[in-house]
């Protein structure tokens, strides 16, 4: 039973009972039952805005997610998102950054010094293990000529 089906109930109740009109303990239930009419009303408007605002959020999420799809591409969401990045307001960390090529998948992404330190980083993309070797020897020593 509904909310609004119990008040009416609760109505048919108190006039079968036939209480004396004038009474104040009738006057007090009838105010009450007045009372809890007016809130299920309330309650039945509340119950309906809330579904209507629950279907247009709804409906705002799967345009969201539409537009998403659109501008990001469906299957884009394993990628990286420094291939879109724009290095200008980060001019300061360039000199740290290297560009690597994957000789696999030919994609190519940074990395910093601690990457190059480590020796090795497996590709984002493809998952191939790039090994570096960074030992710099030391340049020839210059021969001097004696005569």
């Amino acid at each position: 039973m509904e909310l609004m089906e119990k008040v009416a109930y609760l109505k048919g109740l108190v006039d079968m009972a036939e209480f004396d009109p004038a009474s104040k303990e009738t006057k007090v239930l009838n105010a009450v039952i007045d009372a809890l009419d007016e809130m299920a009303k309330t309650v039945a408007d509340l119950t309906e805005a809330n579904t209507q605002m629950c279907d247009v959020i709804e409906s705002l999420d799967e345009d969201l997610s539409e537009i998403e799809d659109d501008l990001y591409g469906e299957d884009d969401e394993d990628d990286d998102y420094d291939e879109d990045y724009d290095d200008e307001d980060n001019e300061e960390d360039d000199s740290d950054l290297y560009e690597v090529t994957c000789p696999t998948c030919g994609k190519v992404f940074e990395v910093d010094e601690e990457m190059l330190d480590e020796g090795e980083i497996n590709c984002p993309k493809c998952g191939e293990l790039l090994e570096f070797d960074l030992q710099i020897d030391d340049p020839p020593a210059e021969e001097t000529v004696t005569e």
